[in-house]
């Protein structure tokens, strides 16, 4: 018999059409038996049993309650490490406009204050300032009748009101050595 004959490619042999006119005349099909006997052959036909070495084998592993846990922990720490480098970031942001606007403030009043320094140098010169004390407050420059001279060198007396005592250690010890001799 050769390798290659028609009946791999004759697909009516795979067709549940059981009638004796449809069938070509290689039909290899069992003779008709009762339906519910057919019925039941059909399904135990179908049902492919495997050893149990094959179900342990292809079975899914189980899952262990530790390894899921750290699976969460770890998945929680990352999401964590983004939140906390998303919010780093958003406070960064804040503070780097707060900054700025806080350097454009400052920037704006020294400009200011050179405004004002200038407008004061230039209400302040000597001659301003001499003519306000004149005119606004009654000043007048200094004369030779504005000066009264003091003379208190007349009246220094010096008293001693209390003997030192015995003065310094050199001294009391300088005595002493004195009061040996006589």
């Amino acid at each position: 018999m050769s390798r290659y004959t028609s009946e791999a490619y004759d697909f009516s042999l795979f067709e549940e059409n059981t009638s004796v006119q449809d069938s070509p005349r290689w039909d290899n099909t069992q003779p008709q038996k009762e339906p519910e006997e057919e019925g039941r052959k059909r399904s135990r036909e179908n049902v492919v049993e495997l050893p149990k070495r094959e179900l342990e084998k292809n079975a899914r592993p189980k899952r262990h309650p530790l390894r899921m846990l750290g699976t969460v922990l770890c998945l929680g720490i990352v999401f964590a490490t983004v939140l906390t480098v998303i919010y780093n970031q958003v406070q960064l942001n804040e503070l780097t406009d707060q900054i700025n606007t806080t350097t454009k403030q400052l920037e704006e009043a020294e400009s200011v204050e050179i405004q004002l320094n200038m407008e004061a140098s230039q209400q302040m010169d000597g001659a301003a300032v001499e003519q306000y004390a004149q005119e606004e407050l009654g000043m007048s420059k200094i004369s030779s009748s504005q000066i009264t001279y003091v003379d208190a060198s007349q009246g220094d007396q010096g008293t001693v009101v209390r003997e030192a005592s015995g003065g310094s250690l050199l001294d009391r010890l300088w005595s002493t050595i004195q009061s040996w001799f006589h």
